[in-house]
């Protein structure tokens, strides 16, 4: 005899969609219907995209295609990168940090060689990183 297990929709924490950058590998679309199929009603989507997703304004660029596009819940994660780290020569003023706080799921630090653009590994870019998350 067999027995029928319910549970509640479960969150898949770390997903690579590979949007923007990767379509041909996944997309928005193909990525949440498998997390469906597979019972994930709620996926967090990690930055390293190409170009990854290291700001305010990549952050919104993602929120509108996945709105458009995903069929379950999906948040993103902001990447840490030593060239876009907080402060002085940013491209993200401090008065970003407040809503790019609110619209990211997370901060996502990589400190080995394989994430190319978002590795961090120097000291005063994580220091700054630190300051300023969470904002």
């Amino acid at each position: 005899m067999s027995t029928l297990t319910r549970l509640p929709g479960l969150a898949d924490v770390h997903v690579h969609l590979r949007v923007p950058g990767g379509e041909h590998k996944e997309d928005v679309r193909s990525g949440t219907a498998a997390a469906l199929a597979g019972g994930f009603t709620s996926i967090l989507a990690m930055p390293n995209t190409s170009p990854p997703i290291v700001g305010l304004a990549d952050l919104r660029a993602a929120a509108e295609r996945i709105r458009a596009e995903a069929l379950c819940d999906v948040h993103t994660f902001l990447g840490a990168s030593a060239a876009h780290a907080p402060g002085e020569g940013s491209r993200e003023g401090e008065s970003e940090w407040p809503a790019i706080g609110r619209e990211a799921v997370g901060l996502k630090i990589y400190m080995d060689q394989t994430y190319g653009p978002l590795r961090v590994n120097d000291l005063l870019s994580l220091m700054a990183y630190f300051r300023h998350w969470p904002p």
